[in-house]
């Protein structure tokens, strides 16, 4: 078992978190995220869709919030805080909506004496962009944050992050999280998907199920978090082109049998590189422009062997294993939509 920061340590990631709303007190000046239990308002679903793109990622939750109580206004704020190794805290073209409204927000300093989790305080603990709420007697409501974030790296990935462990200062479990994902980097995919918790962490890849070819969706119930608890996604190229070793070392589709759920967090563009990957390797003559230009000396030219084309190709060099995994890729791809 590991908490969450001795987790980052040992994936040497570099990178910040972004949470959940919570809720503060205002005192002296300062904010300090206040205590669960502390109001009868409870967060009754949050849907969190996380969008990796080429160059950052987006984030945009949803957040339904049920008041057990009489009225009352509260000064919610969204927090970030700087996380594991050299943690930037870059957080751009934040917006926040209040029952469909979008809102004004402020950024406002936490309290540093404030002592919740000692990997948050001093430097690590930043500041949340903030905003009061009005929460009526027995209602909903509804609220909406969303985001833009670089990056963390490891040694091998990009990182991407979101803190949900915040929603621990409304009372009672967080009954609902669906967590939806959308790929839109080319060359990557989601590799480790992680639901850090308190004391643990678990690997929620398998938890996934697919509503379109770049889309996965998952859902939690009844969730108790911890205030620093994350989830982390790592996208690794998907050649596993990535070193320190020369490629193919880390290719393993020419050297073991895969099965369809080994094809699971691809796209179908990727897996049509993939599977002209093992020709690649045998010198096939390409004649789409993409992959001319995909396997193009200056793009494989760190390979052991960088791609040449092989005029006595001939679908005889391919072992068993190559041309099984070719057909498994394959009728995986025709049956994408």
């Amino acid at each position: 078992m590991k908490k969450v920061f001795l987790l980052f340590l040992t994936l040497f990631l570099t990178f910040s978190i972004f949470a959940n709303d919570t809720f503060f007190s205002l005192i002296g000046g300062n904010i300090i995220p206040s205590q669960e239990g502390e109001i009868a308002i409870e967060m009754q679903q949050e849907v969190i869709y996380i969008t990796f793109n080429p160059e950052y990622y987006e984030v945009s939750v949803e957040f339904d919030f049920f008041n057990l109580g009489e009225t009352i206004t509260l000064l919610v704020g969204f927090p970030y805080f700087e996380v594991g190794i050299d943690g930037h805290g870059l957080i751009y073209d934040f917006k926040c909506w209040t029952n469909n409204t979008e809102t004004n927000f402020s950024d406002k300093p936490i309290d540093t004496s404030w002592k919740q989790n000692r990997e948050l305080n001093k430097d690590k603990l930043k500041s949340a962009y903030t905003r009061k709420i009005t929460f009526e007697k027995n209602s909903v409501t509804k609220t909406k944050i969303s985001y833009k974030s670089d990056y963390g790296s490891s040694s091998s990935s990009l990182v991407a992050s979101y803190l949900y462990g915040t929603g621990s200062s409304w009372k009672n479990p967080i009954q609902k999280i669906t967590l939806i994902l959308e790929n839109n980097v080319p060359y990557a995919y989601p590799s480790l998907l992680i639901m850090n918790k308190k004391d643990s962490y678990e690997d929620i890849s398998t938890q996934f199920s697919r509503i379109s070819d770049n889309k996965f969706q998952t859902t939690f119930y009844n969730i108790e978090p911890s205030y620093t608890d994350t989830f982390t996604f790592n996208l690794t190229n998907i050649l596993n082109d990535t070193g320190p070793k020369i490629f193919p070392s880390y290719f393993y589709f020419n050297r073991k049998h895969i099965s369809k759920d080994d094809l699971f967090w691809y796209t179908k563009p990727q897996l049509r590189l993939i599977r002209n990957t093992i020709y690649a390797l045998h010198g096939y003559s390409f004649k789409s422009k993409d992959l001319q230009e995909f396997f193009s000396y200056n793009k494989t030219k760190n390979w052991e062997k960088p791609y040449t084309v092989n005029p006595n190709f001939s679908e005889d060099e391919l072992s068993q294993i190559e041309k099984d995994n070719i057909k498994t890729i394959l009728t995986e791809e025709q049956n994408r939509k």
